[in-house]
């Protein structure tokens, strides 16, 4: 833009100079004529020069509007800052090194991945230096210099790593010359994702103590943006506290601008979701939502009471074991009640994989399209809290403004769940009304999402973001 506006303004300088030196030069040949202007078509210097300073001023507006417009769009461009300063950390590399993390993984489970995990990496941090067979891999007989090149390695862990040769070049390398480690796990099992029990277990026993028992920074990667953002941010602060700038630091919360977790959510309107007791799970869940989220009320009936405005379904190995949740689910969709369904993900919550439920899920609602809609997923950890969002969001939560983001540690839970009061419903049943606050909660570092388009996770016959 600037550069664009400077040509025109020269131009128009250039222009003016011209017709100036033109006017002036027929005013000498053709004095108290009207040859100037027949020419020219100004029959006074002034007209030329007003004209000129008009046009100058237009395309300096119009230079001042495009720069307004590009800062506004590198604005929205979500970079990683220190949650301390809000700004950019300074990368910094030690002596000797050239890439900022190696990425390793093997091609076949793996390969799409880590092509991601650069590119976000590279717009999130776009100093970082990253490594990546396709794009800097010279000489596969090199991998060892290239790992001794290199200040962190990842290991991309997905079914088959370790059982690639390259790949145990790589990691054996990497312990040998005692570079810091960042282990990512593919969750998706139709991507080579599994277990992390699972994934070890293909690792050569001699090596599993110095990869898994370590301490190593650890993360779940998904192709879910606002998950992937979380695990961006993990590996990124790993990378920087391996840095020059940061070693004397033992932790670095980062924030990225627009992150979901930098949002502050409240229900602005009524919104009672009801909890099936004949759905296992679903309380708990409904508990979580309304201690992270102010405003939601929960129904604990057995009996669907006629104020509430949705259902919960809660999704894990257990759903459908009481033969009174089908009836209730065929009912809620013959009136037309929005229904928010949740698939939990963490094995220690019954979590299981979304084809599961194609078994366990009567076939009338099935075929009834239950599986249309798409349900949330949930996952443990530090990813939970994004999961308890995105529910809350699909159940109307809309943003009340900026924060710095928030992490529920047990004692802040507890708290906040004392500000929940239970109102009887004259039944012996009980309604849980969420009084509490996201002021009840510990601060936590703040984060962000840039994703690739159309990495939204969905199942092949129903649907799960």
């Amino acid at each position: 833009v600037l550069a664009v506006a400077t040509s025109l303004v020269l131009l128009l300088l250039f222009l003016g100079a011209s017709w100036t030196t033109t006017f002036l030069g027929i005013e000498e040949r053709h004095p108290d004529t009207e040859e100037a202007a027949a020419i020219l078509g100004f029959g006074k210097l002034n007209g030329i020069v007003n004209s000129m300073l008009v046009l100058v001023g237009v395309t300096v507006l119009f230079f001042l509007i495009g720069a307004v417009i590009v800062a506004r769009r590198v604005a929205m461009i979500p970079t990683i800052r220190l949650a301390s300063t809000k700004q950019p950390p300074e990368m910094s590399i030690g002596t000797g090194l050239t890439w900022h993390l190696f990425l390793s993984h093997i091609w076949s489970t793996g390969q799409d991945a880590v092509k991601v995990i650069k590119g976000e990496l590279k717009q999130l941090l776009p100093d970082i230096k990253i490594f990546l067979d396709v794009d800097d891999l010279k000489d596969i007989g090199a991998l060892e210099e290239y790992i001794q090149r290199s200040q962190v390695v990842l290991f991309f862990l997905s079914q088959g790593y370790f059982r690639s040769k390259n790949c145990l070049r790589e990691v054996r390398s990497s312990l040998e010359k005692d570079k810091p480690l960042v282990l990512v796990q593919e969750a998706d099992p139709e991507k080579g994702g599994g277990t992390l029990q699972a994934l070890r277990a293909e690792c050569p026993e001699d090596l599993q103590t110095d990869i898994f028992e370590n301490g190593w920074t650890h993360t779940i990667w998904m192709r879910i943006e606002e998950f992937q953002i979380i695990s961006l941010k993990i590996i990124a602060e790993a990378v920087l506290l391996c840095s020059p700038n940061f070693l004397d630091k033992t932790s670095l919360p980062l924030c990225v601008s627009g992150e979901l977790e930098s949002e502050s959510l409240a229900f602005s309107k009524p919104c009672t979701l009801w909890a099936s007791p004949a759905n296992a799970g679903a309380l708990e869940l409904a508990t979580e939502i309304a201690t992270a989220v102010a405003g939601l009320t929960i129904s604990t009936t057995d009996d669907r009471p006629a104020s509430v405005t949705h259902m919960l379904l809660y999704l894990n190995e257990d759903s459908f074991s009481d033969e009174r949740l089908a009836e209730q689910v065929k009912q809620a969709r013959e009136d037309k009640l929005k229904i928010v369904m949740a698939h939990e993900n963490d094995p220690d919550k019954g979590g299981c994989i979304f084809a599961r439920f194609f078994e366990t899920t009567p076939q009338e609602l099935i075929e009834g399209g239950l599986y249309s809609d798409l349900a949330r997923s949930c996952f443990s950890g530090v990813h939970r809290e994004v999961s308890l969002m995105l529910l809350a969001k699909e159940l109307g939560a809309t943003r009340q403004g900026a924060s710095a983001g928030w992490t529920a540690s047990p004692a802040a839970f507890l708290s906040a769940v004392k500000g929940i009061t239970c109102c009887s419903s004259g039944r012996g049943d009980f309604d849980l009304v969420a009084a509490s606050s996201r002021g009840s909660l510990s601060e936590g570092e703040a984060r962000s999402g840039a994703l690739s388009a159309g990495e939204a996770s969905t199942s092949a016959l129903g649907g799960e973001v």
